[in-house]
């Protein structure tokens, strides 16, 4: 050791570069986190205390979604949250890759005696003595190596901090993280006749010492790593005794990238750049991707380079290479195609559900495409899948790459979308994008249902999370492959049969063939996004009329009913046919107090608190898009409309 007064000489796995960024977007992951650790040290002087009472806390999911960061603010969750003494509280990681990958040695130790020694030389040795990691574990370990034990480890850890603290009877906290947790099983260690994975055997031994510590060092483990299966306590598989508990890391929010940017002065003034936000806005949904573009941007600058348009695009352009081009070859198009489908559809899986063939959604999801959020009302198991904008894009992008004729009318959906809300995204107020998005939205349903086969549905299935009656959402329906019109015609009682394309007179289209969406212009006043699908069961038309609201305040019961009144009128000529008339209202903007409103027959309502379980795809827009190669090179808007524009969005993350 060079200073044999040191303790944690490398307590972190990233740069202090990359710590630099503010955590965001991970409140309800800290929370459970803080739950789990509160919980350890309640119990921690329980001798009869149970491992399967005990939960240690998870992070896992796609690749680039933090989970690293998290093992980094270990320490930090400890003292803030659990409000502790930070002279009482030390961290390690314990990681098994970038440099620490598994050693040829190990395979002649136990896991407990493999993972003891990284531990003592992540804590005393690390940039703490003159040979690498893989040097001292080839030539430095005793004879008898296979004999170390984690507790005679964390004994010799309490002796040291002790020694320097000089207060023997103060209670300390170790938080212990272990990352990269699924490579555990290449190290090959020996095993006993233990029918379990190696690092099942190896949680069970940290599990087993966090409920049976006796000194008055309280270890509090996190786990970090990509496949959940391979450690989740409710797995089929799983025969340990200990409990797992997944924490709660979704993608990002537009608002949460951008205070990520703002946390830095080095970094707030690269937002100046138009094409900076709006590549920030690309990404949006994966903290890494956002962390290592800005990283680049700056280092370029630091470079001697100017901040050019053509640098700007190059380091973005890095960026896709060394992540976004990784992520789409994962799998092969047409179960891209079917991913997205279901990440838009509405639908709910399990994660034991077969995905295709022999592919379940666990491992799915263990292989860093997907995140499944379990929906809490819903049944046990079930969970809404959740995707990065990007595999959307990527889809409408290989329209011609795709087979049949649902696929490649949903490809042509999601184009529309591209072209109709994310290349207005700095032209147009967000009010107004919600509306264009809303024509889009409903095409993309309802062409991702008959992807997955599903050419009948209720109404509760095509428009789950908004508020109808039973007769309302038991209507069944029949779906046709489904394209945006924008129109230049009103919708009320004197509506023609066909309409007009805006900025064309010439082209008409008949909007109630039913495998059109039609929205009357984009200004916001007397805007009607209507279209119309057939009855299944009696084969009459069903017009449908969605009309976006603007509630400033409570949306209120009085509200609802108001607006319900002053619905536009079905066409007379349908009216005469014997159609159905169903009118829908969307506010998504306030919070409701609709708890005890009942809904009448045939109208619908979405409110804010609704809007997650009707179109978790809005919420994506909102994490992140990515534009296609011929736009995501193009001249970024005006300087005064994206002034104004970035003034808006400024001001309104000062107030989050």
């Amino acid at each position: 050791m060079a200073d044999k007064e040191a303790i944690i000489s490398r307590p972190h796995n990233w740069t202090d570069e990359s710590l630099d960024f503010r955590l965001v977007g991970r409140e309800q992951a800290i929370d459970t986190a803080s739950e789990c650790f509160n919980n350890i040290i309640k119990n921690a002087k329980n001798a009869a205390l149970d491992r399967t009472q005990v939960a240690m806390p998870v992070c896992s999911g796609i690749s680039g979604l933090g989970k690293t960061r998290m093992l980094e603010e270990g320490g930090k969750i400890l003292q803030q949250v659990t409000k502790l003494d930070p002279k009482h509280v030390v961290s390690v990681i314990v990681p098994y890759c970038d440099g620490f990958n598994p050693e040829p040695v190990e395979q002649s130790m136990s896991i407990q005696a493999s993972f003891s020694w990284r531990l003592l030389y992540r804590f005393f040795l690390d940039y703490n003595c003159s040979h690498s990691f893989q040097e001292w574990f080839t030539w430095r370990l005793p004879s008898n190596g296979d004999q170390l034990s984690l507790q005679s480890v964390v004994k010799v850890i309490e002796r040291k901090l002790r020694k320097k603290l000089q207060e023997p009877a103060a209670l300390l906290y170790l938080f212990l993280g272990v990352d990269d947790y699924e490579k555990i099983e290449r190290v090959g260690a020996r095993q006993n006749g233990s029918k379990t994975s190696i690092l099942r055997e190896l949680v069970e031994i940290i599990a087993s010492l966090v409920c049976t510590q006796s000194s008055s060092l309280i270890l509090l483990p996190m786990f970090a790593g990509k496949d959940l299966g391979a450690i989740e306590s409710s797995s089929i598989a799983n025969s340990s005794n200990y409990v797992t508990n997944r924490l709660p890391m979704g993608l990002l929010s537009m608002q949460q990238v951008f205070r990520i940017a703002m946390s830095n002065v080095r970094y707030a003034r690269l937002l100046k750049q138009a094409q900076v936000c709006r590549h920030l806005f690309y990404l949006g949904g994966v903290p890494r991707w956002v962390v290592d573009y800005l990283t680049t941007l700056r280092n370029t600058c630091e470079a001697g380079k100017p901040l050019s348009l053509d640098n700007i695009i190059d380091c973005f352009d890095k960026i896709w290479a060394r992540y976004v081009d990784a992520y789409l070859s994962r799998l092969q198009i047409q179960k891209l195609v079917r991913l997205a489908a279901v990440a838009v559809s509405g639908q709910m899986v399990d994660p034991n559900d077969t995905f295709d063939g022999d592919f379940k959604w666990s491992k799915l999801r263990d292989s860093w495409l997907c995140l499944l959020i379990p929906r809490k009302s819903s049944s046990p198991g079930a969970c809404d899948v959740r995707v990065p904008y990007l595999l959307l894009w990527s889809i409408g992008s290989r329209h011609a790459m795709l087979k049949t004729n649902e696929e490649r009318a949903f490809a042509s959906a999601l184009n529309d979308l591209h072209a109709l809300v994310d290349t207005t995204m700095f032209d147009l107020p967000p009010w107004q994008s919600w509306e264009m998005f809303g024509a889009c939205f409903y095409a993309v349903r309802i062409n991702a249902l008959l992807v997955l086969g599903l050419s009948t549905v209720t109404l509760g299935e095509l428009l789950p999370g908004t508020m109808m009656s039973v007769k309302t959402r038991s209507i069944s329906v029949e779906l046709l492959p489904s394209r945006v019109f924008r129109c230049t015609d009103t919708f009320g009682a004197s509506s023609p049969q066909r309409i007009s394309r805006q900025g064309n007179p010439l082209e008409t289209i008949d909007w109630t063939s039913g495998d059109w969406i039609a929205v009357n212009d984009d200004n916001g006043v007397g805007v009607d996004i209507f279209f119309t699908l057939k009855e299944a069961a009696t084969d009459n038309v069903v017009v449908f009329v969605d009309q976006r609201k603007r509630q400033f305040g409570k949306f209120q019961p009085c509200h609802a009913k108001d607006y319900i009144d002053k619905l536009s009128v079905c066409p007379d000529f349908l009216v005469a046919r014997g159609a159905r008339f169903v009118g829908g209202i969307m506010d998504c903007v306030s919070p409701s107090n609709l708890e005890k409103f009942v809904v009448p027959d045939d109208c619908f309502i979405l409110s804010q608190a609704g809007t997650e379980l009707f179109t978790a795809l809005w919420r994506i827009i909102q994490r992140v898009r990515l534009s296609s190669p011929s736009t995501r090179h193009a001249k970024p808007p005006s300087r005064q409309c994206f002034k104004a524009v970035r003034k808006k969005w400024i001001k309104s993350l000062g107030k989050l």
